[in-house]
Formats: C-alpha cells, sequence, structure tokens
C-alpha cells in the first residue's frame, strides 16, 4: 500500500496519516509513504516510530518538470529552426543534470531520516532519460504510472517527452521497449551519446484497480458501495493463469482523515478482508519490486478477467458482461465478453499515436474447421500499420492443446477464454492455430 505524503494542511495530513497507520499496522499491513523533500521534515519522527515498529519506509518523491522545461527552451532559443540539433544537446544536459538532481533529493531525504534507503521513486512526469537517470544512481522501480493519463492541458505541447505515461495496471519494465530513444534517432539525432547499458528498473502502477472504474481514486464511495472490495477480487480470481500478479493500492491520507467513524471501519473491514485471502502477501513497494525483478526476467504478459466490479443490483436487468484487459511489454488491450478484438488499444511500439476507429485494425477473418481431433482457426487482419495485436476467442478452451501456429502466443485464460497474441505487418495477415482435441 502506497500513500502520499503531500498537503499544505500538516494537521490534516498527520490526523490521516494516524489513523491510516493505526487500521494498516493492526492488520499486519505495511506502508510506503511518497514523500518529497518538503514533506520529509514534517513526517520524519512519524515515519521513524513506523519504520522502527511496523518497517514503514518512504519513496522519494520527484518533480523533472522544471529543470526539463527550463533546459529545453534555453535549447531551442539557442538552436533557433535546429529542433534536432536542440533535441540533440537537451538530451545531453539532461542525461547529465537529473542524475545530480536525484542524488541531490536523495541525501536531503536521508537528512531528514538517516535510516531511509529509497531504491523506489515516485513522479507524475517522466520518461525514458529519466528513468535512466534513477537506474545509473541506483534506483530499482519507478511509481507512479497511470492507466489513463494526467491532464495534459497544461503542459507545453513544444516541450519533448516531458510525459510518455504507459497505461499501468500491473509492473513492467518500462525500459524494455525504448520508443523515446528509437524517435529520437528517427528525426536524425545521432544515438552515440544516447544509449547506455543500464540493469533494469521497474515500473509500478500509481493504483491498480485504476482501469476497472472510473472513480476508482474515490475512497469513500468504494469503500461505501463495495468495490473496493470487489476490485480486489477482480484481480486474486485471476492469479490462476498469471505467472507474477501484484496490486498497489493507493490511499490518501487527507481522505481518510474525512471518512468518519462508519468509513474508518469499513476501511478496516477492507484490510481484514485483503489479507484474509491466502494468496495475498502485505509488501512494501521495495519488496514488490524485488519480488517482480527475481521472477521475471522481462515485462511479464498479464491478463486480467472477470465481470466488471460494479454492485449488481437484484434486478431482472442481466449482469455486466465479462471484461479481459491484456499487457506486456509492448501493449495494452481490453476486450469485452462477445467482442473478439479488443475494444481498446495501447500500442507502445514506435511513434505514440492515439488508435482511432479510423486506423484500428480490423478482423476480416475468423474461420475455425474440425477434422477429427484437430481443431484449425485461420485468422486475418488488416492493419494500416506494423503493431502488436490479440483478439480474444471466448468460451471455455481448457480441454485443447497447441500443435502449432505462426502467433507469438497463445494463452488459455481459464474457462473464460482463449488469447491469441499477433503482431501484425502494414496490409493483409493472415495467421493459422492448430489444437487437438
Amino acid at each position: 500500500m502506497v500513500s502520499t505524503v503531500r498537503s499544505e494542511d500538516r494537521e490534516r495530513l498527520l490526523e490521516g496519516m494516524r489513523l491510516l497507520a493505526e487500521i494498516a499496522h493492526k492488520r499486519g499491513i505495511p506502508v510506503t509513504w511518497a514523500v518529497d523533500t518538503k514533506s520529509a521534515p514534517i513526517v520524519a519522527k512519524l515515519l521513524t516510530t513506523w519504520h522502527t515498529e511496523n518497517g514503514d519506509v518512504p519513496l522519494l518523491m520527484l518533480d523533472i518538470r522544471q529543470i526539463w522545461e527550463t533546459n529545453w527552451e534555453r535549447e531551442r532559443n539557442a538552436n533557433p529552426g535546429g529542433s534536432t540539433e536542440a533535441m540533440a544537446s537537451h538530451l545531453v544536459t539532461m542525461r547529465e543534470r537529473l542524475p545530480e538532481y536525484v542524488i541531490t533529493e536523495r541525501e536531503r531525504l536521508k537528512r531528514a531520516m538517516p535510516w531511509a534507503e529509497p531504491n523506489v521513486a515516485g513522479a507524475v512526469f517522466k520518461n525514458d532519460t529519466f528513468l535512466r537517470a534513477l537506474e545509473q544512481v541506483g534506483f530499482r522501480g519507478l511509481w507512479g504510472y497511470h492507466w489513463n493519463q494526467p491532464d495534459m492541458n497544461d503542459i507545453d505541447s513544444n516541450v519533448p517527452e516531458i510525459e510518455v505515461d504507459r497505461g499501468g495496471f500491473g509492473c513492467f519494465y518500462p525500459l524494455e521497449t525504448s520508443a523515446f530513444i528509437d524517435s529520437i534517432v528517427a528525426r536524425g539525432a545521432t544515438d552515440a551519446d544516447l544509449t547506455q547499458s543500464f540493469e533494469k528498473i521497474v515500473g509500478l502502477p500509481y493504483h491498480t484497480a485504476a482501469h476497472l472504474a472510473e472513480d476508482t481514486h474515490n475512497l469513500r464511495a468504494a469503500l461505501l458501495n463495495g468495490t473496493a472490495q470487489q476490485h480486489y477480487d477482480f484481480y486474486v480470481g485471476s492469479t490462476a493463469w498469471n505467472q507474477w500478479l501484484g496490486y498497489v493500492e493507493h490511499i490518501d491520507p487527507l481522505t481518510v482523515a474525512h471518512l468518519g467513524q462508519e468509513g474508518l471501519e469499513r476501511l478496516d473491514a477492507y484490510f481484514v478482508h485483503v489479507v484474509s485471502i491466502q494468496d495475498t502477501k502485505p509488501l512494501l513497494l521495495s519488496q514488490m519490486v524485488d519480488d517482480y525483478i527475481k521472477h521475471c526476467k522481462k515485462t511479464e504478459p498479464t491478463v486480467i478477467v472477470g465481470a466488471s466490479p460494479e454492485i449488481q443490483q437484484e434486478t431482472a436487468e442481466p449482469k455486466s458482461p465479462l471484461k479481459m484487459f491484456y499487457y506486456d511489454s509492448a501493449c495494452e488491450f481490453t476486450f469485452v465478453e462477445g467482442t473478439m478484438d479488443p475494444v481498446e488499444i495501447k500500442n507502445y511500439t514506435g511513434e505514440r499515436v492515439l488508435q482511432s476507429e479510423a486506423n484500428k485494425p480490423v478482423l476480416t477473418g475468423f474461420l475455425p474447421t474440425r477434422h477429427r481431433t484437430q481443431l484449425h482457426i485461420a485468422i486475418v487482419v488488416e492493419s494500416t500499420r506494423t503493431m502488436p495485436y490479440g483478439i480474444a476467442v471466448w468460451g471455455d478452451h481448457e480441454g485443447l492443446q497447441l500443435t502449432e501456429s505462426n502467433v507469438d502466443d497463445v494463452r488459455w485464460v481459464g474457462e473464460h477464454s482463449l488469447f491469441i497474441r499477433l503482431t501484425l505487418q502494414s496490409g493483409k495477415n493472415e495467421f493459422s492455430v492448430k489444437l487437438t482435441i
């Protein structure tokens, strides 16, 4: 569990922190406190006590926006009309300055809490250059990836790559597919000073369940209507077909301070439910990062599937259809039961472009034929570009075994579906999957 320590209302902030810590610690849940260097001296005494008694630790919140924008403006003024030269010079400078900035902020945090050894950072604005700076100075994780990007209206569109957020409902290696460097090189800049060999750094979601409902961050509502528990159960039900599965719960202490007695009791009941599940292992974010690195040498493809976690009223209306969410290093897909092709696509290879209806791939052919004990599936997809893709064959296919295919992956998702992962080329794409019954 992560809790953000940031507010001008110091009294209410500390009250919410104490209430949250009391309930979480009572249930054996350690808290990772997201702290910036401004708030560190204010909360140092509390965090030191909780670290000693309960194992709580801080993660270091960092904000590169001002450094990035100021330097870019300087480079652009120094190279009028030469965007490629300005970009190359800007990146070289950022590769020098960002590690220094991270080290300085870490030292300021340690002055407030000398025992702290943060190796997980948090950030709103992030890009590959920032990730490489974090790795260079010894960080292993970056928290704060959102399912949908934050409001970009207040970000100068002329500032390059200030935000390259990804979907973020699970852990992943954000530098595994570095579209940022590739796009810079494609625009003509040399990659001599832009590429280095780094250890892996893990990206962590801001709040895992953010993709399940629009009001996920409304803690009061989630506790009152039971969706907090349903969101968690949604993930627990998907452990069987995933090699590794984590769940990040973000709770704002200011919200906790306003919950009232009934809300606090419901929060406690939610924590009781979480720890009562056999597969639950409450971890600090740093421990989650270590476990992911230990078990996943690359971004582990992850599939989450289940009924939409909304309260089902006792009426004659049909229940919500199943939803399936998939991600790997290159993409994220959202499927709805009854539809084979994804209703939402996020492509993290090449240039980052919106997948509008006009340029989405089209599944033009799906023909299953059976001969004795063999099931042959012929698939045809039309695409306007090279990109990752996938289809969901809904239904129970657990009795089948794969014998031959020319697709990237075929994975069984319990009794719910057969997921087929594809890589498309521009034009007509033909695939074949053979299964034995």
